[in-house]
């Protein structure tokens, strides 16, 4: 189940990002200073997401999934970031322009489990009671605990 994926260590609410750049070195570097990710990491998420971009507008949020190829994952993860200000960013399929505050990097190790991971994703951002307490979470422990129970109600 998917809920293995989160860890409140992997959880920053308030993160002081000016751009893609900056948010991808911080939580790069504490995704592999936590021994969740390998060298190359933070230079694999912007390459991938120069060439695919992991926008998505839902009608209640925003929200960006960058992720890397799986040499750069050591353990799988999923890290939950939230910008004190929104970054632009693009759109997944048509690059159009959007701007997000809340991030979820995927550290996928089997790419065949990405799709079933996104469309997980995508089906819990759908839910606007779902989106409401999401919003609301403002403590690490309160996130990690609100994304378990929903990715335990959500078949694999």
């Amino acid at each position: 189940m998917y809920e293995s994926l989160f860890d409140k260590d992997l959880v920053n609410l308030h993160v002081d990002a000016s751009n893609s750049t900056e948010l991808f070195e911080l939580v790069g570097q504490d995704a592999r200073d936590k021994g969740f990710a390998n060298p190359g990491y933070i230079d694999g998420l912007e390459r991938r997401e120069s060439k695919f971009p992991t926008g998505l507008i839902f009608p209640n949020i925003q929200l960006a999934l960058p992720h890397v190829d799986p040499e750069f994952v050591k353990r799988p993860f999923i890290y939950v970031a939230k910008t004190v200000k929104p970054l632009s960013w693009l759109q997944m399929g048509d690059s159009k322009p959007m701007d997000t505050d809340t991030f979820m990097f995927l550290g996928i190790k089997e790419p065949s489990k990405q799709v079933g991971l996104l469309s997980s994703i995508i089906a819990a951002f759908r839910d606007e009671n779902f989106v409401v307490t999401f919003k609301a979470a403002s403590s690490e422990t309160e996130m990690v605990n609100l994304l378990v129970k929903k990715f335990t109600q959500i078949p694999v």
